[in-house]
């Protein structure tokens, strides 16, 4: 049993949160108000490559806060430049306008192993059900591209499957309610997709 939620999944952008300049590995954005102005395609691809990068660095520095800032040390020295293998996670507000025009958008962004994984929302979107839609994503994305395992530039190059992930629990940009027999059919079909099975 699955069903729809009526507000949209704006886009989806995998991204370095590692300490230095932010690398966009992958971003899927879905029509917004402000790229169907633009009408070179040129245009609107850089569009939103700036768009996807200016996301990039704040869920960056939100990340790189959180870590300086974590109680999980005890130490006081707020974890290692070389420890990426905590796990973080949270939202933020856009404001409208640039980044993603139009109006407020939410993000919703999970990091681990170095890597960050945005939802980028609109406004009156369920925060909980994205969350919860992100962290399936991110689990089949770390499980098939074994992305922990390998530099950036091997993750962009199996965007494919990231794209195949990412159509099969966010189909055209709607968030899924799933109970675990949908889950379970959702990744039998994933499999066979993916392993031509």
């Amino acid at each position: 049993y699955y069903c729809f939620w009526d507000a949209m999944v704006v886009g989806f952008i995998v991204h370095t949160v590692t300490p230095g300049v932010c690398r966009v590995l992958f971003s899927f954005l879905f029509e917004t108000e402000g790229a169907q102005d633009v009408a070179d395609d040129d245009e609107r691809r850089a569009l939103r490559k700036e768009q996807a990068l200016r996301v990039g660095c704040r869920t960056q520095s939100e990340y790189t806060f959180r870590r300086a800032t974590s109680s999980n040390d005890l130490s006081g020295s707020g974890g290692t430049e070389d420890d990426h293998s905590a796990t973080e996670s949270g939202v933020f507000r856009l404001q409208p306008g640039l980044p993603l025009t139009g109006s407020a958008k939410v993000v919703v962004w999970h990091a681990v192993h170095g890597t960050g994984y945005c939802l980028v929302c609109e406004n009156d979107e369920n925060r909980v059900l994205a969350e919860n839609v992100l962290n399936l994503i991110v689990r089949y994305i770390q499980e098939h591209i074994k992305s922990t395992e390998q530099p950036p530039a091997e993750v962009m190059l199996k965007s494919d499957r990231i794209t195949a992930i990412l159509h099969q629990f966010l189909p055209n940009g709607q968030l899924l309610f799933l109970n675990h027999r949908a889950v379970k059919q959702l990744e039998k079909e994933l499999e066979q997709l993916l392993h031509g099975k």
